[in-house]
């Protein structure tokens, strides 16, 4: 593999995680008038709680996927599509989340982020995956990862399992998402 294209491939995806990250803050109204600004603030709290959750979701997901790509030896353009595909819903998270954040007690919100989310995590362990058996990870790190990489493969297991419980209520299926708080993750 040569250095300046692996590098590229890094700085990429890097950039990608950064936008996407900078973008959950545009949720978050500024306050407009000069009444009660305090008040108006607190108003916002949803959306704060929106932006924390998927600020902590991307983080979690770009140190995972730094974790992966520590571990390559090579890439190839499989893998490349692959990892483009796995950004594009990584940079979609800010959209569920502006529509969790505005409206968290309806279904149709908490089901399309745990969706988003569930799929990205779902490709992440696929990039994983991928990378094993195109034979693109370093010998000596194989040995080392489990056989189906489950640490990786909690958060999706944990957002699509919300998807059912958001049917039946809203806010039981954003409590499904505390499963994820402590959990080691693994390759």
């Amino acid at each position: 593999m040569q250095e300046t294209d692996f590098g590229r491939v890094v700085a990429f995806t890097d950039g990608v995680f950064a936008v996407a990250a900078t973008l959950l803050v545009f949720a978050i109204d500024v306050p407009v008038g000069d009444h009660d600004i305090t008040g108006r603030v607190l108003d916002e709290w949803p959306d704060v709680l929106a932006y924390f959750l998927s600020f902590a979701v991307i983080g979690r997901f770009w140190i995972a996927h730094h974790q992966v790509f520590s571990i390559l030896h090579d890439f190839d353009r499989r893998l490349m599509a692959l990892n483009l595909v796995y950004l594009s819903l990584i940079v979609l998270i800010p959209f569920p989340t502006e529509l969790l954040g505005e409206y968290g007690g309806e279904t149709d919100s908490v089901v399309l982020y745990a969706a988003v989310v569930g799929t990205a995590a779902l490709l992440g362990w696929g990039l994983l995956r991928a990378a094993l058996r195109f034979g693109l990870v370093e010998p000596e790190a194989r040995a080392t990862i489990g056989p189906t990489s489950s640490g990786m493969l909690r958060p999706a297991l944990v957002f699509y399992a919300s998807i059912p419980v958001a049917l039946l209520s809203p806010v039981a299926g954003q409590l499904v998402w505390l499963a994820m708080i402590g959990g080691r993750r693994r390759a």
